[in-house]
């Protein structure tokens, strides 16, 4: 069995090479540029370019077409590999699922496709994707997988702060009125994931206390459990640094990462977003 992912799933490299996982990129336009997340954009030419953008050239994502998904399956199916399971960012957040849904129905003659929606994105996505290869390869069935990705999504907890609100106006995520009062009152707003969703998880005054907020968040959602934990960052990496320190040293973790977040969220959430993943065992 292949696993499947779009570049909204953060998995380290590593762990990419080490199980195999096929990642599909995101369409990125600066403008009229064009671009591909991993193939022709990595993460330093991304925070490069945003520090000279305006108007007309704010960066914008798209999710892979049917098309592009199709590509890579007919590479795997051509490999000799007749089973796929694609881990698609969440359906609330984006249409990915709908053009891997599309691709499969197209391709469905030739192997046996499945679909599963990460309800999430960043590391979420990345430690489903992770789990998966693993069952597979140790021998465990679609089914068995499918329950325990069920778990995951069902007990995933993300956590992060917005440095700045600008992206997320842009991005449609929140208004501009929001904005403009957070940034008078120099509020650091808290968000979480809920059901699928971006919401508001709180709002603190400053760098420091948004850290402390974060993993008193987790710890309150996951208790002492062991857990899965990655800290996800967009362009921070000092940040990212700090707040592991204080992750690793409150919580319970079996496996740990941290990860630059995938350019197609950064987008959305600006540069300086930090914030925990947590996944329970």
């Amino acid at each position: 069995m292949k696993i499947v992912i779009d570049d909204a799933g953060d998995v380290p490299d590593e762990m990419v090479k080490e199980l195999d996982i096929v990642v599909v990129p995101i369409n990125i336009t600066f403008g009229t540029e064009e671009y591909l997340t991993g193939i022709n954009l990595d993460h330093a030419g991304f925070y490069a370019k945003v520090k000279e953008v305006g108007d007309h050239n704010f960066p914008k994502s798209s999710q892979p077409t049917p098309f592009q998904f199709a590509e890579y399956y007919r590479e795997i199916l051509a490999s000799g590999e007749k089973e796929i399971l694609t881990i698609t960012v969440g359906e609330k957040l984006s249409g990915t699922y709908e053009s891997a849904e599309v691709a499969a129905n197209e391709l469905a003659n030739q192997g046996t496709f499945h679909l599963f929606d990460s309800a999430g994105g960043s590391a979420a996505q990345g430690y489903m994707a992770i789990e998966a290869a693993r069952m597979a390869q140790a021998g465990n069935n679609i089914d068995e997988i499918m329950i325990r990705l069920e778990e995951m999504r069902t007990n995933q907890c993300v956590v992060f702060l917005v440095d700045s609100l600008e992206y997320a106006v842009k991005g449609g995520r929140v208004g501009s009125l929001q904005s403009t009062m957070a940034s008078l009152l120099r509020i650091k707003p808290i968000m979480q994931l809920d059901d699928g969703l971006i919401v508001e998880a709180g709002k603190v005054r400053t760098y420091s206390k948004a850290l402390d907020y974060i993993v008193d968040f987790v710890l309150e959602q996951v208790g002492e459990q062991p857990i899965k934990l990655a800290v996800i960052h967009a362009g921070s990496p000092d940040g990212a640094v700090t707040l592991q320190e204080m992750a690793k040293s409150q919580l319970n973790y079996t496996e740990e990462f941290s990860a630059d977040m995938g350019i197609s969220v950064a987008i959305n959430l600006g540069p300086g977003a930090l914030g925990i993943v947590a996944i329970p065992e």
